[in-house]
């Protein structure tokens, strides 16, 4: 008898270990409409793990969720959208969610450290970014306001601000580095913010503040690979080699450079290269004799897509592929597997921004150089 109880005893305790404790969440919410609904998410796999409609009450839900890792809490109110990192883990998590203020961080108390040290994050964030939030809501609502006479320019005025609020979100995560160098944290939120190709320096200087346990981990060696291909196409450096040949079988030759140098990666496959090439099309009829060259480096696989293209969407600038696709050293080396990317660079192939440019902006920034300023 006494044999069997202690079996029970074993056996209870061997399916309680494998059975993982839930993650409790004790919610406050009011404020919301009556749609609004509450939705947490796997933030590395994507995975939906519950949704809940918001009630305007005290809210209790429990997630059952074997392995810990970084998640997403979002609370929506029709177009209204307020998201949220948390660490999950089990224990119980308690906050309050507001519509009224839909942006500030919901979660109070979190049952570990890795949990509280995003409460800091977002205490930071809150602190380092009003005043800039506040001049964002301005012009934004100024660009809802715009005229057909002014709409370019406050949209380019909006641009500017939200260019501030990404360099901003860098000086947020780099302080959050400087205060918890030994956390993994920056090294998602770094991730997640996805700027390594064009902020390299930032990234680079935030990495080296972590310890070098956190720099010698998988992903904080995955991240220092980004930041070391992105610093390639940085303003001042040379660019790699453009690999291939052109529709003729000639290799690129950077002799055909001129002073000012728009850089195109593009597919003949991909609808939005298509619509570029309308654009593309006028302005290097306003810029070829200007001396400016448009070049072309296409990632295709299927050299009859990549000819008929250029003859169809009447492509008269040079055009160059290896026909390897994506695993082109081009799309490694020049637009990090982007498409479609543009850069411009000047006659010796030395880059001339540190941006991918926006196809809206190529215009004015060919203009910029090719005028020295």
């Amino acid at each position: 008898m006494k044999k069997q109880l202690y079996l029970l005893i074993l056996l209870a305790s061997l399916f309680s270990a494998c059975d993982p404790a839930p993650a409790t969440f004790n919610l406050e919410t009011k404020n919301f409409g009556p749609n609004a609904v509450i939705t947490i998410q796997s933030a590395e796999n994507g995975k939906t793990l519950k949704v809940e409609n918001i009630t305007n009450t005290n809210q209790t839900f429990k997630i059952n969720m074997p392995v810990k890792g970084y998640a997403i809490i979002r609370a929506e109110d029709g177009s209204r959208k307020g998201e949220y990192y948390f660490y999950l883990d089990k224990g119980t998590f308690k906050g309050v969610l507001d519509g009224k203020n839909i942006n500030s961080y919901p979660l109070k108390s979190v049952p570990t450290e890795e949990g509280e040290q995003f409460i800091n994050y977002y205490g930071l964030k809150d602190y380092m970014s009003k005043s800039l939030l506040d001049s964002l809501d301005i012009v934004e609502l100024e660009l809802d306001q715009a005229t057909k006479a002014n709409i370019m320019e406050r949209a380019k005025k909006a641009d500017v601000w939200r260019e501030k609020k990404i360099l901003l979100q860098l000086d947020i995560i780099k302080a959050f580095a400087k205060k918890y160098p030994g956390s993994t944290h920056t090294l998602f939120l770094l991730e997640q913010l996805g700027r390594a190709d064009s902020e390299a320096k930032h990234y680079l200087s935030i990495f080296n503040s972590l310890d070098k346990d956190i720099q010698e981990s998988k992903k904080g060696k995955s991240l220092l690979e980004e930041i070391k291909q992105a610093s390639q196409m940085m303003a001042g450096s040379k660019m790699p080699n453009i690999e291939g040949e052109n529709p003729e079988g000639k290799k690129f030759n950077s002799s055909i450079l001129k002073k000012v140098n728009l850089v195109i990666c593009w597919t003949s496959y991909s609808g939005k290269s298509r619509k570029n090439n309308q654009v593309l099309v006028k302005l290097y009829e306003k810029y070829k004799n200007k001396d400016v060259e448009f070049i072309g480096v296409s990632l295709d696989k299927k050299r009859d897509w990549w000819v008929n293209v250029i003859k169809d969407d009447h492509l008269t600038w040079p055009q160059y592929s290896d026909l390897q696709g994506a695993k082109s050293p081009n799309a490694k080396n020049l637009s990090n597997y982007n498409i479609t990317y543009f850069f411009l660079v000047d006659k010796s192939g030395t880059v001339l921004s540190n941006n991918d440019l926006s196809l809206d902006f190529v215009d004015s920034e060919i203009s910029k150089n090719l005028a020295g300023r």
